[in-house]
């Protein structure tokens, strides 16, 4: 996993407001630092981890996919893949590790959707705090053919 900024602080204030306030121009400094991060010259498939969609229609948009398709614009050798589903359940806001860990998000293959690479995926999330999402997700990649799922994320909490 490769992450930008540690969770706390400025970084913290930017995931924040980008999420919560609908303050999209931090997705440009979230993604830079992103594309700092991991390497302008780097290749491979960017997959965003999706939103659920109760919380999409409540913002409006899906912060990860807008992170993926500024990283996607910065890496010319990078290629989006929006190919993972998330159904509606509880948020992961205010839930202990243990809660998330236990009862991870619901999170499938788009339908219809081809083979998914076997080369190396990268998910892309705005922050990572227990890894419970990264991991649902990964999972689902792996079992459709992906080798290797690593994470690409602006934030990350100590995990």
């Amino acid at each position: 996993m490769i992450s930008a900024a540690p969770y706390d602080g400025v970084a913290r204030d930017i995931v924040r407001r980008l999420k919560f306030a609908s303050r999209l121009a931090l997705a440009e400094v979230a993604a830079e630092r992103m594309v700092r991060a991991w390497g302008a010259g780097r290749s491979g498939w960017l997959v965003p981890v999706p939103a659920a969609p109760a919380r999409e229609r409540a913002r409006g948009f899906d912060d990860a996919v807008i992170l993926a398709r500024l990283v996607t614009r910065e890496c010319p050798e990078a290629r989006g893949l929006p190919c993972l589903v998330r159904d509606d359940g509880p948020r992961q806001v205010r839930r202990t590790r243990d809660e998330r860990t236990a009862d991870p998000p619901r999170v499938r293959l788009a339908r219809p959707f081809g083979a998914v690479p076997s080369s190396e995926l990268w998910l892309v999330d705005d922050v990572v705090t227990t890894g419970a999402t990264l991991n649902a997700c990964a999972r689902v990649l792996r079992e459709s053919g992906a080798e290797r799922v690593r994470a690409l994320t602006f934030a990350c909490a100590d995990i």
